[in-house]
């Protein structure tokens, strides 16, 4: 029976047999400060030249994480919130970017949030809003165009349930991190079958085909076994004559 990379191999064949090239991207979460988890993420996204792009915490950013950026070769920065807290009462999910305080008060936090990671790092600095805990309003979604956002990514395939905001969606529909009784890594198995899952749904014409496949990492809480994982995925599709890694500004250039 064939191993989960080999599946992977298997499905990326089909692409190339389409003449189809599997666009994919790699977006990491919760970026403030600069940690020996940043640097190994960044060391594996830079020595396999894979766009890496960073959610930052605009309220928490050092100056140190600034400047170590600022030099890499392959990142890009996205906004993740304003300060990643949470605004929500017990039972109701962990809110930043909901209505549990006053709409004005959220907005100016971002646009805020905008400004800092523009003065920060310039042309590096993609305007894609990244909600903490993948949960934000629809009301605040529609008005994020308004303060200078052009996309919005959140998790699995996109629908049309943001179509008349404007902005771009650009979703990841691979977290490998278990986070229940955890944080812990899935496996290479279950990892790799939500790839393949996505990558088939584009294929056959299922879902969004032009929706790059992506993954969305969070470096605080990788084991070894991720760190693992994400090198050998580095690895194995720069192999692969169907894959291309793509910088998210490609993505929201297009108009389609």
């Amino acid at each position: 029976m064939a191993d989960c990379w080999q599946k992977l191999d298997a499905e990326l064949d089909q692409w190339l047999k389409n003449d189809q090239t599997a666009t994919m991207w790699w977006r990491d979460d919760d970026a403030a400060r600069l940690t020996p988890a940043v640097k190994q993420l960044v060391e594996i996204a830079e020595n396999a030249e894979i766009p890496l792009h960073l959610a930052v915490v605009p309220a928490a950013l050092e100056a140190e994480l600034t400047d170590y950026l600022n030099s890499q070769d392959h990142t890009r920065v996205l906004q993740h919130g304003y300060a990643h807290k949470n605004y929500a009462q017990k039972g109701e999910g962990k809110w930043e970017l909901g209505l549990h305080r006053p709409v004005d008060m959220l907005l100016a936090e971002l646009q805020d949030g905008l400004k800092i990671l523009k003065q920060a790092f310039g042309s590096k600095f993609l305007a894609v809003q990244v909600p903490p805990w993948t949960r934000i309003d629809t009301n605040i979604v529609n008005l994020l165009p308004e303060l200078g956002f052009v996309g919005l990514s959140m998790e699995n395939p996109r629908d049309n349930i943001y179509a008349c905001s404007g902005l771009r969606i650009v979703n990841t529909h691979c977290d490998p991190i278990k986070w229940k009784n955890g944080p812990y890594f899935k496996g290479d198995d279950r990892a790799v079958e939500y790839l393949i899952d996505h990558l088939q749904l584009r294929r056959t014409a299922k879902t969004d085909a032009t929706e790059p496949t992506g993954i969305c990492t969070h470096h605080l809480d990788h084991d070894k076994q991720l760190w693992k994982f994400l090198e050998r995925l580095a690895a194995q599709t720069n192999r692969h004559a169907a894959v291309k890694w793509i910088s998210l500004g490609t993505e929201l250039d297009h108009n389609d």
